[in-house]
């Protein structure tokens, strides 16, 4: 194999040290290079910015230092920048403005000082999904030009040392999911009306500042709101009775402050705790804070002998501390058989796999016998945890084989392997990838050997311009929709515990020789009530499972796992497949950024011409009604994609509402 035509190079996570060696530059056709979670120090060699194809670099976690490269500016086609957890020192060049087709940038956990530069943010009007420059020493005001980020759904400049009051222009940003400015010096009151047309927003930080002033009705558009930190500031007056109507609201922090007053009683106060609430002395009503009736009994407890006082103390010691021993005592005993992901904690004992009975087990020399010894020449797919090799057993059956990365990812593939081969066992559905077999030699092979399907995936039928495009007619598309659907339906309620796949998009959906859809790639799946994440808090890009543009907001930014993440890219998968634009490519209308989602939206608006205009125009509507029906099921995307997961269907009626309408039998348009 010729290595100067490689696209894409990943080799994070291992233990390379010393520089960057400048001999990568003469890989000319590189679009994606990936070193990650190494131990690689110094500067970016000058060479490096000559791949001028490179649109992913992924630079974080290692030990690079000296400044930021004037010469990224030479990378103009760089939409994925990730460099966190370095050293880099300095200011934030300016020549990053001369990026414009960025969609990711992440500077944080650097040591990185000075303003942050109003042209750079100016230059990236385009950036969809993230901006972070937290855990840096970045000083002055929040510059103004942040409001020019539309598209951006997370902005993160926490834990630096800046100045100022909000910008007022931030409340542009209409599609920010996180928005986290904690742990600075900002002054001044929230400015009124700034969240106003945030209806997306799932989390709001502004903690560890020195805001003042009352909150008032600020809040009240935050109608997806999740997580709300306002602690350790100034703000006073009352608590606003408003946040009881802020129904998707479940972790909310007013502490230390100056709120006085009763707290409310309804919504999420009725089980908010003290450390919600302390550090404010004004404010009375609850179970823990003083009564607001009255407070002669504030001292009631003086009443207490200092003996008595000790006597409960004991007591109450002793039972803290026999609680602890029976917690540990549980716990270890449900450590020798479980662990946290619900597998068994000897990952290579050979009991662990006595959960699948019904499958065949291959001999290591089968699966080499079969892919040619992994020829690179049989490879059908690769990713970061797993290469997929067409095979052929002694019996003539052509399979895919699909062998997991142990080298590179251990404790990953483990988990993914385990995962999938644990779920596919026990499924049985016509539109499921089927699994025969799986390969497993300790430290060696793991392999799901799986049916081969030969018409590739959906990704190919609608990016790859040397497919046929002539048979994939609307009703042919329909009839994938209704097939993945179906899939869908099953794994959410037709096999026991609801099976969130959490990563559905085009390139997991395979066709069978007579084009039949079949949903595949259950790594990162998870089986509700069995499965727990270990995860806390919100982890940003870097957290991910599944891939950028098809997951919902709740998973992608807050881990929250339930089958509506996996409608939101359901929803995000039809609009691909009938306008055939990716949902992170850059769509531009009057000059400016929007997302997919808002381009289907406004064609809708616009009706007719609008929608035709949008629509893959390979793609015939040659059936009886089939401008109607193609809007139904734009409309129905658009239910899917709901920044709110409450406000999405189940897929059940998902799948209801799209067998309607393949019969022409429409009915009113309610999908809740």
């Amino acid at each position: 194999m010729c290595l100067f035509i490689l696209f894409s190079l990943e080799l994070g996570r291992n233990n390379f040290s010393g520089m960057i060696p400048s001999a990568l530059s003469k890989l000319s056709f590189l679009q994606g290079l990936s070193l990650p979670e190494n131990a690689l120090e110094g500067t970016i060699p000058a060479e490096i910015f000559e791949l001028k194809n490179l649109a992913e670099l992924k630079l974080h976690k290692n030990r690079f230092g000296g400044p930021i490269p004037d010469l990224f500016s030479k990378l103009d086609k760089l939409t994925y920048l990730d460099l966190h957890g370095n050293n880099f020192q300095g200011s934030i060049p300016r020549s990053l403005s001369f990026l414009n087709r960025l969609s990711v940038l992440d500077l944080s956990r650097n040591n990185l000082t000075g303003a942050i530069p109003g042209n750079v943010v100016n230059g990236m009007k385009e950036l969809q999904i993230l901006v972070n420059f937290s855990g840096n020493s970045l000083s002055g005001r929040i510059p103004e030009e942040l409001g020019e980020l539309e598209m951006v759904q997370a902005i993160d400049l926490s834990s630096n040392n800046l100045s100022g009051s909000i910008p007022v222009t931030l409340g542009r940003c209409k599609n920010l999911l996180l928005l986290d400015i904690s742990g600075n010096t900002l002054t001044g009151k929230i400015p009124d009306k700034i969240f106003s047309q945030m209806y997306s927003l799932l989390s709001l930080n502004l903690s560890r500042n020195t805001l003042n002033g009352t909150l008032g009705e600020k809040f009240t558009n935050l109608k997806h709101i999740s997580i709300l930190d306002l602690s350790v500031n100034n703000f006073s007056g009352a608590v606003p009775e408003s946040f009881t109507n802020l129904f998707t609201l479940k972790h909310l922090n007013l502490s230390f402050n100056q709120f006085e007053g009763p707290v409310p009683t309804k919504g999420l106060f009725r089980t908010i705790g003290l450390s919600s609430l302390e550090g404010n002395p004004s404010l009375c009503g609850t179970k823990f804070l003083n009564s607001c009736i009255s407070e002669s009994h504030s001292n009631s407890r003086s009443r207490f002998s200092k003996k008595s006082i000790l006597i409960l103390g004991v007591l109450g010691t002793v039972i803290v501390l026999l609680l602890m021993v029976l917690i540990v005592v549980i716990f270890r005993r449900n450590a020798r058989k479980r662990d946290p992901e619900g597998d068994t904690v000897h990952v290579d004992s050979e009991t662990q796999y006595s959960v699948t009975p019904s499958l065949k087990r291959f001999e290591r020399k089968e699966i080499e016998s079969a892919t040619n010894f992994f020829d690179e020449g049989n490879v059908l797919g690769i990713s970061s945890l797993s290469t997929v090799y067409k095979g052929r057993l002694e019996s003539e059956t052509l399979v895919a084989v699909k062998k997991l990365n142990l080298n590179q990812f251990p404790e990953e593939s483990n988990k993914s392997f385990d995962r999938e081969l644990k779920t596919l066992s026990h499924l049985r559905h016509k539109n499921l990838v089927k699994i025969l077999g799986f390969a497993w030699e300790s430290g060696k092979l793991k392999a799901l050997v799986l049916r081969y399907m030969e018409n590739g995936n959906l990704e190919s039928v609608i990016h790859d311009n040397s497919t046929d495009r002539s048979r994939w007619t609307f009703d042919e598309r329909l009839k994938v929709c209704i097939s993945v659907a179906n899939a869908m339906v099953y794994l959410h309620s037709g096999y026991g515990d609801p099976i969130v796949h959490c990563d559905l998009k085009p390139s997991n959906i395979l066709f069978d020789e007579h084009w039949e859809a079949h949903v595949s790639d259950f790594g990162t799946a998870r089986i509700l009530g069995v499965h727990l994440d270990n995860e806390s808090g919100i982890s940003l890009l870097s957290a991910f499972q599944g891939t950028v543009g098809y997951l919902a907001p709740e998973f992608a930014y807050m881990r929250k796992v339930t089958t509506k993440a996996d409608v939101f890219s359901y929803g995000v998968l039809l609009m691909e497949l009938l306008t055939a634009k990716r949902p992170t490519g850059t769509i531009e209308e009057n000059g400016f950024p929007i997302t997919l989602r808002q381009l289907v939206e406004r064609a809708l608006t616009n009706g007719g011409d609008g929608i035709l205009k949008i629509l893959d125009h390979d793609m015939s509507l040659s059936s009886k009604g089939g401008e109607e029906k193609l809007i139904l099921l734009l409309e129905l995307a658009i239910s899917c994609t709901c920044p709110s997961p409450e406000d999405r269907p189940e897929m059940n009626q998902v799948l209801s509402m799209l067998v309607k309408i393949s019969e022409g039998n429409n009915g009113p348009k309610t999908y809740m």
